[in-house]
């Protein structure tokens, strides 16, 4: 895997072949089939705007890392364009300490482009937003968003889609998982304007708490100007059955083993899609801190 380190603005590590970086721009070059994950960290460093360009037919998996055990107001905001016919498949993992961050990220999806985007957020206290557009005619998005709160954690994410092309297709499923007096706010819109025939918008949204001080709310908004189109909605919000609990004790387990058992069951599909093996288990070792 390759690493590219960004800090106060600057990549402190050697670009991979012909990628550009400049004015806080990285453009990632054209007609490449990038087998291998490219992970690119942030540390300690609130960026006014970083920007990732996937230039035309380049195939590219993209890991973002933000980790900061910095207690002050953290912001951050990226953007991502894919360019015509690109495919990118781009994992987001928000760890941050402060009781004050910020994260914007807005993705542009240009004429047949495949977006394939998960964000993980395991931050104490946090409002993110998740923005894609869908530019171009046949463009795509799958989108789903992992959030974990604990203790006296606090997230709030808002994840919107907009269809501004014919023929675009945009699918969300957004999770949120609050322990002791955890908080989430998971907000999913998405828009279809008026004109843009045989788009297609599909969202989900899901709860689980774990304890009675617990707290999920779930949005799920569809905004459609257009007739020619297929959309739906759902959401769901609930605590574990004591059946399946029961059921896993009486297996041996402890509460805390079964608790976490049922929660990976739930997590599985979506943690399924990060390809790279190290940061799936990362990942998962987070989301059991938190559990």
């Amino acid at each position: 895997m390759k690493s590219i380190i960004i800090k106060n603005h600057e990549i402190t590590t050697k670009l991979p072949k012909d990628f550009i970086y400049k004015n806080q721009q990285l453009i990632i070059p054209k007609n490449i089939q990038y087998q291998d994950p490219i992970m690119i960290i942030v540390e300690d460093d609130n960026n006014e705007f970083f920007e990732i360009i996937v230039s035309e037919n380049t195939s590219v998996k993209i890991i973002l890392e933000l980790a900061s055990r910095n207690l002050n107001e953290n912001h951050f905001k990226f953007g991502l364009i894919a360019k015509p016919n690109s495919q990118v498949k781009y994992l987001l993992v928000s760890e941050l300490e402060s009781k004050k961050a910020l994260v914007e990220h807005y993705f542009t999806a240009e004429r047949d482009a495949k977006l394939n985007l998960i964000g993980g957020f395991v931050s104490n206290i946090i409002d993110a937003k998740m923005h894609v557009d869908l530019v171009g005619v046949g463009s795509e998005v799958k989108m789903r968003c992992i959030a974990i709160s604990s203790d006296d954690n606090a997230q709030n994410i808002d994840v919107l889609i907009v269809h501004k092309a014919p023929e675009t297709f945009g699918d969300m499923t957004n999770i949120g998982i609050a322990n002791k007096r955890g908080k989430i706010v998971l907000n999913g819109v998405e828009k279809i304007e008026k004109g843009m025939k045989h788009a297609n918008a599909f969202q989900t949204l899901k709860g689980i708490i774990t304890s009675d001080q617990a707290v999920v709310e779930v949005n799920p908004i569809l905004l459609i100007d257009e007739f020619d189109v297929k959309a739906g909605h759902g959401a769901t919000i609930g605590k574990i059955e004591e059946e399946a609990m029961f059921y896993l004790r009486s297996r041996g387990l402890t509460e805390k083993e079964a608790e976490k058992l049922i929660v990976h069951g739930f997590l599985k599909p979506v943690i399924d899609e990060i390809d790279d093996e190290s940061l799936k288990e990362r990942f998962v070792a987070v989301v059991n801190s938190r559990i």
